[in-house]
């Protein structure tokens, strides 16, 4: 049985007509000022005590206004972001979506559904996204239908709708058809109003909003059709940045294969090396930012060696003073075939700096401490631990537990204390058993 909730009475809709008029709907509205406590339509959960409530003391033009200024802000947010190469799709999802989504101080819907063709098939998948009680945004195990079904028909084929249940229906249990399972399983209470509006680019979607107090205004559906135009822009530029990522990270993938053809090592050693560059990184805490940076960047370490004669590089046993020297030079030479492209700087950092020492006996800068950059740092721990694995023609290879030790005790060639970051060193220790396991499945 459907109710009304009006300052604690209790009224059966069915004395009604069945359904609320519009007449009905403006003296409910006027009772909010008079009663001071309102839960929605049929126990949907809203309080609102209306001189307390900022967004029921303004009109809905400038509730609408407001919430497409801090659209625009979070698109201006997100631009600037992109300068800075700090774009994340989801975050910008999150941050429109709070801007959007209802609360206690704040006019909108109760949930809001998003929705984008699965490419090749005659499909749709999305996510209900939603407040929770701290008003961080939450969401929905993904929820997939057949883009021909009923339910999704018109959602990435039509155009902006506006609902309200007493506009359509004889009563609010026959509204529900509407709505596939899964959705209302996830609302988990009836939809009163929604508002939908298709979503632009490519792939093409939908978003759906339910549930405004209330109902659902022409001001609402100004301020969805918005938010449908800040994720279509954020999926097509999502998706052009992410191409645009993978053709680079292709590009310097065939630069460092190619470099490494001059040395014994496999190609399967720089892919190792960016995942314990990678995971190295996120043992000591570096943002994700840097994170994604060093596990495509650490591959380039030895690029230089190109300039290197490859009979020194393949001699077995052990290089005489001359012979040292000129192997010395390719963290120079490695630094000056990457250049000074911007989006290369972690790259040459790493090239230049993989071979100094954190108590300044390296080369080629003899830096010391943290004069030395952190990627490289880090680029240092990984290759040393991947060169001691592995078999060259002056050594065999060390099984991971002689590698522990050295790195605890050190040896001939490596001194932990003098060579290594100690909070990297540390690191390593915590995660040795990924190192290892990133090993055997890439050996």
């Amino acid at each position: 049985m459907d109710y009304i909730y009006l300052d604690q009475r209790i009224v059966n809709d069915r004395t009604m007509d069945s359904r609320i008029k519009k007449p009905a709907q403006e003296s409910l509205r006027s009772s909010v000022a008079g009663y001071g406590t309102y839960q929605s339509l049929y126990g949907l959960g809203y309080t609102y005590d209306a001189p307390q409530e900022n967004w029921m003391n303004l009109g809905c033009p400038e509730i609408s206004l407001q919430q497409m200024q801090d659209l625009l802000q979070v698109v201006d947010s997100a631009l600037k972001e992109i300068g800075r190469r700090k774009f994340s799709g989801g975050e910008l999802y999150v941050n429109a979506l709070q801007k959007v989504l209802g609360n206690r101080e704040r006019r909108g819907p109760e949930s809001i559904f998003i929705v984008f063709e699965i490419p090749g098939k005659d499909a749709i998948k999305g996510r209900v996204f939603f407040l929770n009680g701290d008003g961080y945004v939450e969401h929905s195990e993904t929820i997939t239908m057949m883009e021909s079904s009923a339910y999704a028909i018109n959602l990435i084929n039509g155009d902006i709708e506006r609902s309200n249940w007493c506009d359509t229906c004889e009563s609010i249990a026959h509204y529900q058809g509407k709505f596939h399972p899964a959705v209302k399983k996830v609302l988990a209470r009836p939809i009163n109003n929604f508002v939908s509006k298709p979503i632009s680019g490519e792939p093409r979607g939908a978003i759906v909003a339910f549930n405004y107090p209330d109902e659902a205004t022409t001001y609402d559906a100004d301020v969805l059709k918005s938010l449908s135009v800040v994720i279509g822009s954020v999926v097509t530029l999502s998706t052009e940045m992410h191409e645009t990522e993978s053709a680079f990270i292709y590009t310097i993938e065939a630069l460092a294969r190619t470099c490494e053809a001059a040395d014994e090592e496999t190609g399967n050693h720089i892919i190792r090396v960016n995942r314990y560059s990678e995971i190295l990184a996120k043992a000591i805490g570096m943002e994700g930012q840097f994170v994604r940076t060093i596990a495509s960047s650490a591959q380039m370490h030895d690029v230089g060696k190109v300039h290197i004669p490859s009979f020194i590089i393949r001699k077995e046993g052990p290089l005489t003073s001359e012979e040292m020297a000129i192997m010395k030079q390719h963290p120079q030479f490695g630094a000056k075939i990457i250049g000074d492209a911007p989006r290369l700087s972690m790259a040459r950092e790493i090239a230049s700096s993989h071979h100094e020492n954190w108590d300044g006996s390296g080369y080629p800068g003899a830096l010391k401490g943290e004069d030395i950059p952190i990627s490289g740092r880090i680029v240092k721990v990984a290759d040393i631990y991947d060169a001691l694995r592995s078999k060259r023609s002056y050594k065999p290879a060390l099984s991971h537990a002689q590698v522990l030790e050295i790195f605890l005790s050190g040896d001939n060639r490596v001194y932990p204390e003098k060579h290594f970051d100690p909070e990297i060193l540390r690191a390593f220790f915590k995660i040795e058993h990924k190192m290892a396991g990133i090993y055997a499945n890439l050996g």
